[in-house]
């Protein structure tokens, strides 16, 4: 989420010159534990707070920004353009290594992992390899650096958020569901989190008003034009124990 807030907090602050927003990435792990601990104003997160048993998030309050489709992307010489979930849950587990075996070319299979404690792994392997671990391989910390190594690796294979399905690298149907954002508001395509932000419940007038600007038009744009999707667009709610419902839209009004 850090380029949202980093695009936000720039134009918050031209509006309002003596106001400053640092903003500094470190993953979701880092930015809920520093805003339990005080230490910033503001996490963010695209896992549940309740998922991370080391924290105390009764003093903690979250609001949802956006959602984040992830997608599996390859390089484009595996010759695959679609696979299966079970076939998925093989790739990154190691049951499968080549891409013959999977109606691709006869090419070896590289997974690039993303690092420990990165909530786009642990909603990948919550939601795309049932809750298995991925296999033990080279680990990436970002998805810009996973997309470069898989558009540069013949063979190569990871997974990104939306934004980063770019030239280069091949995004495969899964099942026969393309990764879009119109398949992820109706939870057709399974495999995306929200993008939370964390604030204490004691917080700051300022850090209120900031949030506030956060869930403005003003930002919904930048989300949208970022390739994330608006929490407005969803069609379904996911709590943290990943059951999915319809959202009641007559009844939200």
């Amino acid at each position: 989420m850090q380029p949202i807030i980093e695009t936000a907090a720039l134009d918050y602050r031209q509006q309002r010159p003596n106001f400053y927003v640092n903003v500094q990435g470190g993953g979701s792990g880092t930015g809920l534990s520093q805003v339990a601990e005080r230490a910033i104003d503001i996490g963010t997160s695209d896992v549940f707070a309740t998922q991370n048993s080391d924290l105390t998030t009764e003093k903690l309050q979250d609001q949802k920004l956006a959602v984040s489709g992830i997608a599996v992307i390859v390089n484009p010489q595996t010759g695959v353009s679609n696979l299966t979930m079970a076939q998925i849950r093989k790739i990154f587990t190691g049951k499968i290594t080549n891409w013959q075996q999977v109606g691709g070319k006869h090419l070896p299979i590289t997974v690039i992992n993303r690092a420990e404690g990165s909530g786009t792994r642990l909603n990948f392997e919550a939601l795309a390899l049932a809750g298995h671990p991925s296999m033990t391989t080279q680990e990436q910390a970002s998805s810009g650096t996973a997309y470069q190594i898989v558009r540069e690796t013949a063979g190569a294979v990871s997974y990104v958020a939306f934004p980063y399905i770019q030239s280069g690298v091949t995004a495969p149907k899964i099942d026969g569901i393309a990764p879009t954002a119109k398949n992820v508001e109706n939870n057709h395509w399974k495999i995306w989190s929200y993008e939370h932000l964390y604030i204490r419940k004691d917080s700051s007038k300022k850090v209120r008003y900031f949030m506030k600007y956060l869930k403005s038009n003003q930002v919904k744009k930048v989300i949208v034009k970022l390739g994330f999707i608006p929490i407005s667009s969803m069609k379904v709610v996911r709590d943290h124990h990943g059951i999915v419902k319809p959202i009641n839209k007559e009844a939200t009004r």
